[in-house]
């Protein structure tokens, strides 16, 4: 991937990253041809690290029992700094996974960044998961964006989730996303929800942790 990138260090207790971030996203956006974006509404959504994703790293980190010795199916790794918090807590077997190659290859990139040899990576479209593997542990964030999505997620969630276990979603409090959980309640996920603060320039944005698993089949 031939664009400029900084380097940012982040903190999660006692875990410290360096991560590669895109210096210049719209430089990014203006490689997406109309033919890119017409057929798929294609943004590089995953260049951008949102304040879910350091909400959920921060609860991970705190919480290394929902990780650790686990099998765990990463979806949106983006830049890879929530990998590298899953990563370091140890799990059995790890995946993860994005919609886009780029994201794939800045994950690899980071974690050399960190001398971590990086996870199983994967390609994944979660319209169409051609993955027969399930999972203990699902992890994502802000993936409640676009209602397109919420019927996809919900078949991939019952098709790569291990029975009994556990789904663990980070989200901003974007109101879209109360029909993203609503669907899942009537899917038969029961949740639970911790909040963390992250502060995004001088804004405090409060993070919701949805941990979610299925009761009924």
């Amino acid at each position: 991937m031939n664009i400029e990138t900084n380097t940012e260090n982040y903190r999660f207790g006692s875990y410290h990253f360096k991560i590669r971030r895109i210096s210049d996203l719209d430089k990014l956006i203006d490689r997406i041809s109309d033919a890119e974006f017409e057929k798929d509404e294609r943004l590089p959504y995953w260049a951008e690290l949102w304040p879910a994703a350091i909400g959920l790293c921060r609860f991970l980190a705190e919480h290394e029992e929902l990780v650790g010795n686990k099998s765990i199916l990463e979806l949106g790794c983006g830049l890879g700094l929530t990998s590298l918090v899953i990563s370091a807590l140890k799990p059995r077997r790890f995946l993860a996974t994005d919609y886009e190659a780029d994201a794939l290859q800045l994950t690899k990139l980071n974690f050399k960044l960190n001398d971590r040899l990086p996870p199983q990576t994967a390609l994944l479209d979660w319209r169409t998961p051609d993955w027969d593997e399930q999972f203990e542990v699902i992890v994502a964030s802000d993936i409640a964006y676009e209602e397109r999505f919420f019927e996809p997620l919900a078949r991939l969630f019952g098709k790569m989730l291990r029975p009994g276990g556990q789904i663990i979603i980070a989200e901003p409090g974007r109101p879209v996303a109360r029909n993203f959980f609503d669907l899942l309640k009537s899917y038969g996920y029961q949740s639970t929800i911790q909040t963390r603060s992250v502060l995004q320039g001088k804004q405090e944005i409060t993070v919701h942790i949805h941990l979610l698993r299925r009761l009924k089949f």
